[in-house]
């Protein structure tokens, strides 16, 4: 990134408009998205806790196998909504709406129905032949019908995000993550074992489907009864089934790796990288947030053909300020690993720490490619985009039966989220920098990174303080992030006064963001100013 002083102040309050805006969007994302972390964290503790590694095990099986299944019926329909709604917003074209919502619920329904009897069908014979164990059946059955339910209010909440209906998203959101929660651990003490949890999960995603279908038509006025149209259907293929085929790969590749390795290892082993996993996924609703929200954002930039060009300085900026934001919380879990997971798990979970640490640092190299392959898909540089996915997932597939059958667990964790995020930055970043000239001020992004170190190093000198005593050596670590973190910031210059500002500027009215952003600018100032 380079932030200097030729750049002009036009450019910059063009840039910090467009980060406004996106940042508005994913705020309102990140608060359904916290609700989602309060509740369904608890509920993932309390059911990692009743469930054991055993129990967790068959569960992320289950899941693992209507994934697979889920991810062949997936025709891209969520990314067209997200894409296309806002352009059409954009052209002022209702019945333009209308019909891709229209279609697009139409292919969700109809593949959904599909995908689901046929994962179905086949329950019995995968939990005989590939998990040896029979009894496995009646819980891939359940989390075959997971597969309509969740369809649907991904492209439900594809739809919102294309409205730009922040707040409406964190309602859907918050339903869901409620009714999931609270149905899946009363099943479970109820005695229903795994199959409380996926119970859970279609009840809740049922409920945040309907809720959306009502927020979307009631809320804005539109048709709900247009008929589906062949020439509609068509088009709307044109751009997802590309995207399709890559998201597809994708996660074929995640969901079989998990067969894989329950193919290879023990239940017990599975249930760790499930936990390990489950932890990495609420981790990423941050970055997750800005993604989706960045897309929307993207393609009505892109569309109106005024400041397209400067879409490179709001990329630079959502990579500053994501590892500014993501790398200290990222980094801490990864430390604190252990005591992180003990307590929350219990200790029976004793390979889950180290998977936890792999995945936190992984996440944080992957931030820069996940974001650029975000815009790929605005700009419709679709072929780039499928070809360099499926390159990812071949390697996957080619090194999945040489890694798990000999390091198990740890063997997936590394190809996952190690090996992969580092191939995705180099796919990607290296292409975007060739498209869109992107310029990145890597020696600021390293003083960010060596403020995180310093933070991070002083957290070692409290373990022996505090022994076994986990909880305390967490919050006391907590509270030693909070305090030196911005210090170190300024002290280091990854935070100048410059971009203090236009951090007040893009985040001024934000909720949650600029209470966030707020307290931290507030606190760096005062060290920035020092220097």
């Amino acid at each position: 990134m380079a932030y200097n002083s030729e750049i002009s102040d036009t450019v910059e309050s063009e840039a910090s408009a467009i980060g406004a805006q996106t940042a508005s969007m994913a705020s309102f994302v990140l608060i359904g998205k916290l609700a989602s972390i309060i509740f369904l964290g608890l509920a993932f503790i309390a059911l990692a806790r009743l469930l054991g590694p055993t129990g967790y095990g068959i569960y992320t099986l289950a899941l693992a196998v209507s994934g697979v299944f889920g991810s062949l019926s997936n025709l891209g329909i969520s990314t067209a909504l997200n894409k296309f709604i806002p352009e059409h917003i954009y052209n002022k074209d209702k019945h333009a709406i209308e019909d891709l919502l229209a279609n697009s619920f139409f292919v969700t329904i109809v593949a959904g129905i599909i995908f689901s009897a046929i994962s179905f069908m086949m329950s019995g014979f995968i939990a005989s032949a590939v998990f040896h164990n029979p009894s496995y059946t009646v819980f891939i059955e359940l989390a075959s019908i997971s597969i309509l339910s969740s369809m649907l209010f991904g492209a439900s909440y594809s739809a919102l995000l294309g409205f730009n209906k922040g707040k409406h998203i964190a309602a859907i959101t918050t339903t869901q993550a409620v009714l999931q929660a609270v149905f899946a651990v009363v099943l479970v003490l109820l005695g229903m074992g795994p199959a409380g949890p996926i119970i859970g999960l279609i009840i809740g995603t049922s409920a945040g489907f309907l809720y959306s279908v009502y927020l979307i038509y009631i809320k804005n006025h539109l048709r709900m009864f247009v008929k589906p149209s062949l020439k509609s259907i068509k088009k709307i293929f044109s751009f997802s089934l590309p995207i399709a085929a890559s998201g597809a790969l994708q996660s074929l590749s995640s969901n079989i790796s998990l067969i894989v390795l329950g193919a290879f290892a023990t239940a017990v082993v599975v249930g760790n990288f499930g936990v390990a996993s489950r932890v990495n996924s609420l981790i990423d609703v941050i970055s997750g947030s800005i993604s989706v929200s960045l897309l929307a954002n993207y393609s009505a930039t892109l569309a109106s053909r005024k400041i397209s060009k400067k879409i490179t300085k709001m990329f630079n900026y959502t990579i500053y300020y994501a590892v500014l934001l993501l790398a200290p919380i990222l980094l801490f879990i990864a430390v604190l690993a252990k005591p992180f997971s003990y307590v929350a798990f219990s200790g029976v979970y004793t390979l889950a720490p180290l998977y936890i640490a792999i995945m936190a640092v992984g996440t944080l190299v992957g931030l820069a490619g996940t974001y650029a392959s975000t815009l790929f898909i605005s700009a419709k540089r679709l072929k780039d985009y499928m070809l360099y996915n499926a390159v990812i997932s071949v390697m996957q597939l080619i090194l999945l039966p040489i890694i798990v059958p000999l390091f198990k667990g740890l063997g997936l964790v590394l190809l996952l989220y190690a090996i992969t995020p580092i191939v995705t930055n180099i796919l990607f970043i290296v292409k975007s920098a060739k498209l869109y000239k992107l310029g990145f001020d890597s020696g600021k992004l390293y003083r960010i990174l060596g403020a995180n170190a310093i933070t991070m190093l002083l957290i070692v000198p409290l373990m022996p303080l505090f022994g076994g005593d986990y909880i305390a050596l967490l919050i006391a670590g907590a509270i030693e992030v909070i305090i030196v973190y911005p210090i170190m910031l300024g002290v280091l210059k990854g935070l100048t006064r410059r971009d203090i500002s236009i951090l007040e500027r893009m985040t001024r009215r934000i909720p949650v963001v600029s209470a966030l952003f707020g307290r931290l600018l507030g606190y760096s100032a005062i060290f920035v100013r020092a220097r």
